[in-house]
């Protein structure tokens, strides 16, 4: 079993870092104008389904041989109200300064729900990550953890704040364009890009329980 956990770290470790290279060429690239930088948030849409296909692949590993986590499903329902609910305040707050200004869109409760769902959502996959990594990492490793994923809490209100704004206009591209939806969600690569940031910290954490483990296997492991 303990390979197998090793075997999933490794898978992990590769996606974060994958996916975080792909944010920052994405952070990096939105100086370029026009067709070109359009050109690289596509290249950046292959790159993050590879990222996102090996932590899929990495997950899939651990849940074969690591059901721990399962038991703390009930945990999550809570924690993610408290992430709405926290979410929905601060998109409110960003709200306040935006209308104040002049500047129109849906209605207000709109936006907190659309953006309290984004943020949820964003928010689950990170302490998903959090929780399977927690037993296996050192003090500093947990740190790491739990920064990389107050970090993406940040980034999850900023985008949940622009998805919610623009949850008209992408609702009429859905039903009028489809297949020009995905173009629709280009601006908001350079708000997710700082992602980046958790991603790296997550590889460093997550390579950090893979060597803790491999140190292990060569003497007396501990029970998983």
């Amino acid at each position: 079993m303990t390979r197998a956990i090793r075997l999933a770290l490794a898978t992990f470790v590769v996606g974060f870092v994958v996916e975080g290279g792909t944010e920052t060429y994405q952070f990096f690239s939105v100086g370029y104008s026009g067709q070109a930088w359009i050109g690289f948030y596509y290249i950046g849409l292959v790159t993050t389904g590879i990222g996102f296909y090996l932590m899929y692949r990495g997950r899939h590993e651990w849940t074969e041989s690591h059901r721990r986590s399962v038991r703390r499903g009930h945990r999550f329902l809570w924690v993610a109200l408290v992430m709405f609910l926290g979410a929905a305040g601060a998109i409110a707050g960003l709200g306040l300064v935006e209308r104040s200004s002049g500047t129109g869109g849906p209605p207000a409760i709109v936006v907190w729900i659309v953006g309290g769902l984004v943020a949820v959502a964003f928010g689950n996959f990170f302490l998903s990550l959090v929780v399977l990594v927690e037993r296996l990492v050192g003090p500093v490793g947990r740190v790491i953890s739990w920064v990389a994923f107050a970090w993406s809490l940040g980034v999850a209100v900023l985008t949940g704040f622009l998805v919610g704004n623009g949850i008209l206009t992408l609702l009429h591209q859905f039903v009028t364009n489809p297949l020009g939806l995905i173009a629709s969600f280009a601006p908001l690569a350079f708000v997710i890009a700082p992602l980046f940031v958790t991603y790296f910290l997550f590889a460093a954490a997550y390579s950090d329980a893979y060597r803790r483990l491999r140190t292990q296997s060569g003497g007396r492991t501990q029970p998983l």
